[in-house]
């Protein structure tokens, strides 16, 4: 065993030496230029990135006072978005009447989140906190009478199918059929990404779905719960024309948008359960459809 005082001494001097003297070498000249290429090349994509943001961000702003830039993902072919959330937040500014325009370059702002929008100079995201802004800026354009009762069973309604139906929609869209239907779902010019991405995140998409619980069941029990959600949201729908009133809510947008995405965009055996087995909703949907998108057909992807 070699005596501590016998094992040369580690010496910063002779290493900074040794890589000084590679580095005067050509292959350390060549390294060099590639590594100050990469940095320049990434400080200028960086700097373009930041510029063409704040283009953008100056586009938006000259929308006019009081118009919302609605951001969110392209059009489906099926249905004008394939995001329940941004197509309850653009079925809210169609019932209330607000003007706005549509921005698919950006679909999603700050934190990641889809839809967000740009007014008057500020960035809002998540539906539900931008119909709350807008409700209060608008002096509340939805004229609703309803009672606290009223109020908390529409709340009860939204969140069982903004938070479990639609995960058991996206289930089984992107894991329990591996996005197959969704493909035709989107624009062509996305067809190949979207298969890319599907096989690429299959693994973590199946790891996000079981953390929150819902990849934990079978495709029955997955379909389970759907069908038992549809049946209560149409026992509170009733004979009633809409949700909690003859005239349309703020819930009403909700359900209208996450009704679509099980209709037109799921699965074909969601949609023919749906159509043979609950006529009410299937009517009432009609009805949304008619009311506020009387140009559905001109806002789907060819």
């Amino acid at each position: 065993m070699m005596h501590r005082s016998a094992m040369p001494a580690f010496r910063p001097g002779a290493v900074w030496s040794s890589v000084s003297e590679c580095a005067r070498g050509e292959s350390g000249r060549r390294v060099g230029k590639v590594l100050l290429g990469a940095a320049l090349l990434g400080i200028g994509l960086k700097v373009y990135g930041r510029y063409r943001r704040y283009q953008r961000r100056q586009r938006w702003n000259q929308a006019g006072k009081d118009v919302v830039v609605l951001h969110q993902f392209e059009r489906g072919t099926n249905c004008p978005n394939l995001s329940p959330f941004a197509l309850k937040l653009e079925t809210f500014l169609r019932m209330a009447g607000i003007k706005y325009v549509v921005d698919t370059e950006e679909p999603q702002g700050s934190r990641n989140k889809c839809p967000w929008i740009t007014f008057n100079g500020q960035e809002l995201s998540d539906s539900e906190l931008i119909i709350d802004v807008l409700t209060q800026h608008f002096g509340k354009p939805l004229k609703e009478k309803l009672t606290p009762a009223e109020h908390a069973v529409g709340r009860a309604v939204q969140v069982m199918l903004d938070e479990h139906t639609a995960l058991a929609v996206f289930y089984k869209r992107y894991v329990l059929d591996r996005g197959c239907y969704m493909v035709k779902c989107v624009p062509k010019k996305y067809r190949a990404l979207l298969v890319i991405l599907t096989l690429f995140f299959f693994s973590a998409m199946k790891k996000f779905f079981y953390t929150v619980g819902m990849g934990r069941f079978s495709e029955e029990e997955t379909m389970f719960f759907l069908r038992r959600e549809l049946r209560a949201l149409e026992d509170v729908l009733g004979d009633k024309p809409f949700l909690l009133d003859s005239t349309p809510t703020t819930y009403d947008a909700a359900v209208f948008a996450q009704l679509t995405q099980v209709i037109y965009a799921c699965a074909p055996e969601v949609e023919r359960y749906v159509r043979s087995s609950h006529g009410a909703l299937i009517q009432y949907h009609e009805r949304m459809k008619d009311k506020y998108w009387p140009d559905w057909e001109q806002c789907r992807a060819e």
